[in-house]
C-alpha cells in the first residue's frame, strides 16, 4: 500500500509514507471505515475506504471517503469495479444513499462519478479548527533553510526549502523555467532518512497546458519503486537525482559526509525533465575544499560550491544562489 497512499495523499500524508505509518492509520480508522483494496495476480491495484455514518435520519447515510487507482491501471474498470463493491457493501448495512466529495479542479473524478449515477447534490463547504495540535501529533517538521536558486541559461528559478524532523530530512523545490524551449513549473518533494538514504520521491511538471507526475519509493534496502512498480535498473541507485535542480546534489554530499581529498563513486536514480523519465546515472563526487566538490558523470564535470548545510551555492555553468534565509520555526 506505501506507494498507492504515497501517490494519492502525497505532501498531505503529513509524515514519511513507511509501511508502518500505513499500518498505523489503517489500524486507527478499523471499526469507523471499511478499508477494500483491488487485487489482481497478487498486485494492489487501488483502494476505497467506506463510512456508515448514523444520523438523526431515519436511516444511516454511506461516505466514500476515499478512492485511488495507480496510474497503470486506469481506465481498466478498476475504479468502476472498487465503488460496485462499496455500493454493495453500504446497502447490506442499510444506508439508502452514498455520497463523497471531490475537488472542484478535478474535472477528470467529476466526469467519472458522474458517468456512474452521482448528482451534484450540495455544496461542501470547510472551516480550518486551527489550534495546531492535531497537526503537531501528525508531524512537526523544522524549518532549516530557505533558498533561492536563478539559472541564466537556460532561464530559470527555483525556490527551496530544507526541512528536517525525527524521521529525516526533506527538500521541497518549487522551479519555474524554460524545458525544451517551452515555459514549464516543476514542484518536487524527496524526504531521505536521518542519514540521508533517499526513502521516497514525488515530481509534477505543469507544461503546454499538461501537467503530469511521478512517485517513487525506495524499499527493502534499495528496491527502487517508480509508479507502483518496481525498476529492477535502479537497484544499485543510492541516490535521486533531479536533472534540472542543484538541490539533490545536497544528498550524496551530506551522505557521504567526504573529507577534502576524498572522493567516492555513486548511482544516482536520474530523473530527466521534460520526460520525466527515470535512468541509472553514474557519478562521482571529490571534495576539493572545506565547501568545495568536483562533479563528474561520464564527459561531463563541475566545480560545485555548497554553504554549511551541503546546499548549492554555485553549480559553475547552471544555479547560483541568490538568496538564503533561517525560517521561522512552526
Amino acid at each position: 500500500m506505501v506507494p498507492l497512499f504515497e501517490a494519492f495523499y502525497g505532501q498531505w500524508f503529513g509524515e514519511p509514507v513507511t509501511s508502518q505509518a500505513v499500518q498505523r492509520r489503517i489500524d486507527q480508522a478499523r471499526g469507523i471505515e471499511t478499508f477494500v483494496v483491488a487485487e489482481r495476480a497478487g498486485k494492489i491495484l487501488g483502494f476505497a475506504s467506506l463510512r456508515l455514518v448514523p444520523s438523526l435520519d431515519s436511516t444511516p447515510y454511506a461516505e466514500l471517503s476515499d478512492l485511488f487507482v495507480a496510474r497503470p491501471y486506469r481506465r481498466q474498470g478498476v475504479g468502476r469495479r472498487l465503488l460496485e463493491f462499496v455500493e454493495t457493501r453500504a446497502r447490506e448495512r442499510g444506508a439508502d444513499r452514498l455520497v463523497l466529495t471531490t475537488g472542484l479542479k478535478n474535472v477528470d473524478a467529476g466526469r467519472f462519478y458522474r458517468a456512474l449515477g452521482f448528482e451534484d447534490h450540495a455544496l461542501a463547504m470547510k472551516k480550518s479548527l486551527g489550534d495546531g495540535k492535531s497537526s503537531r501529533l501528525r508531524e512537526i517538521r523544522t524549518p532549516r533553510r530557505a533558498v533561492l536558486w536563478r539559472r541564466d541559461e537556460p532561464t530559470g528559478t527555483e525556490s527551496f526549502l530544507l526541512s528536517g524532523d525525527e524521521g529525516g530530512w526533506h527538500l521541497e523545490g518549487d522551479i519555474v523555467a524554460l524545458l525544451d524551449h517551452e515555459p514549464a513549473h516543476v514542484r518536487y518533494r524527496i524526504v531521505c532518512d536521518p542519514a540521508w538514504r533517499t526513502l521516497a520521491a514525488e515530481v509534477s511538471l505543469e507544461r503546454v497546458g499538461v501537467r503530469r507526475e511521478l512517485h517513487m519509493t525506495v524499499r527493502d534496502g534499495g528496491r527502487w519503486w517508480v509508479e507502483g512498480e518496481e525498476d529492477a535498473r535502479l537497484r544499485s541507485c543510492t541516490d535521486v537525482d533531479l536533472e534540472i535542480s542543484p538541490s539533490t546534489n545536497t544528498i550524496p554530499i551530506r551522505r557521504l559526509n567526504l573529507t577534502v581529498g576524498q572522493e567516492s563513486a555513486v548511482t544516482a536514480a536520474w530523473v530527466r525533465f521534460p520526460a520525466l523519465t527515470v535512468e541509472p546515472l553514474a557519478q562521482r563526487y571529490t571534495r576539493t575544499g572545506a565547501n568545495r566538490y568536483r562533479y563528474s558523470s561520464g564527459d561531463f564535470a563541475t566545480r560545485i560550491d555548497v554553504d554549511d548545510l551541503g546546499l548549492v551555492t554555485r553549480y559553475e555553468g547552471g544555479w547560483s544562489q541568490e538568496a538564503a534565509a533561517q525560517p521561522a520555526a512552526p
